[in-house]
């Protein structure tokens, strides 16, 4: 049997045959598109030069947390009372089971952008003044809604629904946004962290990050002195209606713990993280960072102009006749 007979017994795929036309097809695109995919490349590249231009840089402001030392020539020292005679710590400052407890420096971090210190941010009108600048009209004096066709066009919709646009703003709105902008990672693998922000005032992100961290931690130490006064009051309460020895002398020693306790927070010494790295920022802003934007632009104006190419034609190699 001649070789071209066996050819022809074999049956063709179809679908192998349609799909390798398509390829060919593609291919074919590509090629002879090569001014389309130029042309998309030079115009990601002019479109990412364009907003480099229109969005205002922004700088970054950083810096580097730990964990306060209790032992050691810098440090605190403990603030937890122990029982003296005793085998057990007894961990009045930070009560519960081992599992539930929380160090002071998980709080200072879960704190970093909460409402009581966005409280003790607001504290200096300045500063949520220029939180908010497009909101505060210096001449007036006053809070304003914001200029602008976006923000009247979100003050209708919510007028459409029965709402009203916020003006001034409150806590809760200083907490959203140093949530949006504050940035903590964790540096390399130990129990530092890395606090960051940006913003297009170079000074004012200094400002802002220092004011966070000062806040966050006054805050914390605000609270651990509330809480033993509450517990020194409490004892020597108790201890004034006790007339057993015993029971008087282990209430005698859990005082002179707590006031011990007491006169540490006391200490002007960072309270919950010690800054390892003070905040800094570089000269020149840092975001967005043109070496990396304008290349990325010019690969997707690449990838957008190939997409474009195969797309018109497999649409001819599927419109075109058999």
């Amino acid at each position: 049997m001649p070789d071209g007979a066996l050819g022809l017994l074999v049956p063709k795929d179809p679908s192998a045959e349609q799909a390798g036309k398509l390829l060919r097809s593609l291919a074919r695109g590509l090629r002879d598109g090569w001014a389309v995919l130029l042309g998309c490349f030079i115009g990601g590249l002019l479109l990412s030069i364009a907003a480099l231009w229109i969005v205002p840089p922004e700088h970054t402001a950083s810096m580097v947390v730990g964990p306060t030392a209790r032992t050691g020539a810098a440090a605190m020292g403990a603030r937890v009372p122990v029982l003296v005679g005793r085998e057990t710590a007894l961990g009045v400052a930070e009560p519960g089971a081992g599992d539930e407890t929380l160090s002071d420096f998980a709080r200072y971090l879960e704190l970093l952008t909460s409402i009581p210190v966005a409280e003790r941010l607001m504290a200096d009108p300045e500063l949520t003044r220029r939180l908010f600048p497009n909101r505060w009209d210096a001449e007036a004096g006053r809070w304003r809604a914001p200029p602008g066709p976006l923000p009247w066009l979100k003050r209708l919709c919510l007028a459409l629904v029965g709402r009203e646009d916020w003006v001034e703003p409150d806590a809760e709105r200083v907490s959203r946004l140093l949530h949006n902008r504050l940035v903590v990672e964790t540096v390399r693998t130990g129990p530092m962290r890395r606090i960051s922000l940006r913003h297009a005032d170079r000074d004012f992100a200094l400002r802002l990050l220092s004011a966070i961290a000062t806040a966050t931690d006054a805050h914390l130490r605000t609270e651990a002195a509330r809480r033993s006064a509450a517990q020194i009051a409490h004892v020597r309460a108790r201890l004034a209606g006790i007339t057993v020895a015993e029971h008087r002398r282990a209430l005698a020693d859990l005082l002179s713990e707590q006031e011990r306790v007491a006169i540490m927070i006391e200490v002007d010494l960072p309270f919950a993280a010690d800054p390892v790295e003070l905040p800094a920022v570089a000269r020149r802003p840092d975001w967005p960072n043109p070496a990396a934007v304008v290349p990325l632009s010019g690969l997707v104006g690449l990838v957008a102009g190939a997409v474009f190419l195969s797309l018109r034609g497999a649409w001819r190699a599927g419109a075109s006749p058999e």
